[in-house]
Order: structure tokens, then sequence, then C-alpha cells
């Protein structure tokens, strides 16, 4: 195991390789999933910003929008980026009405956060803004089998690195 230090971020263990390589065209399909992934996230980034829209306030809405209370720490492992981001994202959020903080009963010294009636509005434009841009982008490309399989491909790829963090390091024998 080696120690990764990444600024801004938590140091983390990073597991040693398996020494499995891709093959080339393994690499290929890699490159295409990796600038495509990243041309879409570009993409859809330009779009919802020209709006005024970030995709963090968007991620964090949307993680708030089925009616949970959440603590800064799930919230910040649902969206995928740091604690101390996401409390700063939260406090800006707070000062803009779209999200409030209540109180935890069980512990005291937690607080959490829900969305407000403001916060769903808000959420409902987004959802419209990115909705459209995933159907131009993304839908309208695709017949609804491989948008379907893609779907069912990110559904694997995220259970797989969910199962990693409970079952080992990836890459280790199954």
């Amino acid at each position: 195991m080696v120690a990764v230090s990444v600024p801004g971020e938590v140091m983390s263990a990073v597991h040693e390789d398996s020494g499995r390589t891709l093959s080339d065209s393994d690499r290929e399909v890699w490159r295409t999933f990796v600038n495509g992934g990243w041309a879409l996230l570009a993409a859809v980034n330009a779009g919802l910003s020209t709006r005024g829209v970030t995709q963090t306030d968007f991620r964090v809405l949307e993680a708030l929008g089925d009616a949970r209370e959440r603590s800064i720490s799930e919230l910040s492992d649902t969206v995928h980026i740091g604690v101390s981001t996401m409390s700063r994202q939260v406090g800006r959020l707070v000062d803009d009405g779209s999200l409030e903080r209540v109180e935890n009963h069980a512990d005291g010294r937690q607080r959490f956060v829900r969305i407000t009636d403001h916060g769903r509005d808000v959420l409902a434009g987004y959802v419209r803004i990115r909705d459209d841009l995933i159907c131009r982008l993304v839908i309208d490309q695709l017949t609804p089998v491989e948008f379907r399989t893609l779907g069912e491909a990110f559904r694997k790829i995220g259970d797989r690195i969910a199962d990693s963090a409970i079952d080992g390091p990836i890459g280790s024998a199954d």
C-alpha cells in the first residue's frame, strides 16, 4: 500500500498495482471512453454554467431532493467531494435559501442539512436544463438499447467501486 497526497484532499491509501495491463484494443476503448466522458462533462458544465448553474450546486441539491436530511459527511460521500469543500458549498446554499441546517436529535453535536422549498424550485429549473442537455447530447445519439446498456455498465462500475471499499482493494483476488 502506498500513501498518496493530493493537494487539498485527505491522504489516501492506494494499493500497489496488480500487474495487469490493457491490451492495445482495450487501451483504445478506454481512451475513447475517457475522451468522450470528459467532452460530455465539459459540455454539460458549459451548458449549465451559461445559465448560472454550477455542477456542484446541482449535485448537492439533487442529492438532497429526495426530502431526506443528510449530514455533511454523508452528502460529501454521495456527491464525491471532500468534506471541507462540501461544508463551504452547503454554507453558500444555506445563505441563498436553497438549504437549511436542522438539528440531529440523536446527536446534538452534529447537524443535518435538507433542501428548502426554494431549493426545490431551483433544482426543478436545473433539472430542466440538465435534461435538455442530456437528451440532445446523449439520448438522441443512442438507441434506447444503447442508452440502457450504458446505464447498466455504469451501475456495474459504481457497484464495484462501492464494493471495493468494503471488500478490500480493487485488483485483489475475488
